[in-house]
Formats: structure tokens, sequence, C-alpha cells
């Protein structure tokens, strides 16, 4: 019995901490040199739609878990 509450309190712990990880934004340094600025700004243009689509996907999915784990800790 104690085996559940544990395994129900670290789904829980996992589920915020998953969350505060969804959250939180990434921090991108700036390179000096002007020329890598601009290419790297160009490139991150380039594949604005594939970020697009791959957040899509990682929010759907962390819905998803956040659904099977909010299910499991009230049953």
């Amino acid at each position: 019995m104690d085996a559940d509450v544990l395994l129900k309190i670290f789904a829980g712990l996992a589920a915020i901490v998953s969350v505060w990880f969804g959250f939180s934004s990434i921090k991108r340094k700036q390179n000096a040199n002007p020329a890598i600025a601009s290419a790297d700004e160009r490139e991150r243009y380039h594949w604005r739609y594939a970020r697009w689509g791959i957040r899509t996907v990682h929010f759907l999915l962390g819905i998803y878990l956040l659904w099977m784990i909010i299910s499991f800790i009230l049953t």
C-alpha cells in the first residue's frame, strides 16, 4: 500500500518538473561575431515552421502525459 502512495507522489513530482521545464524559456547567447550571429538568425528563420511543428507535438504529448498522470493519481 505504501508503494502505491510513493509512486503517486513520485508521479506528481515528475509532472510538476515536466511542466516547469516545458514552460521555461531557452536563453540563447548571441555570438560576438556579427557574421555568425546573422547566419544563426537566418537559420532559425528558415527552420521556424519545423520548430513550430515540434513544439506543437511536444505540447500535445505533454498534455497527454499530464492527463495520464492525473488519472493515475486520482485512481
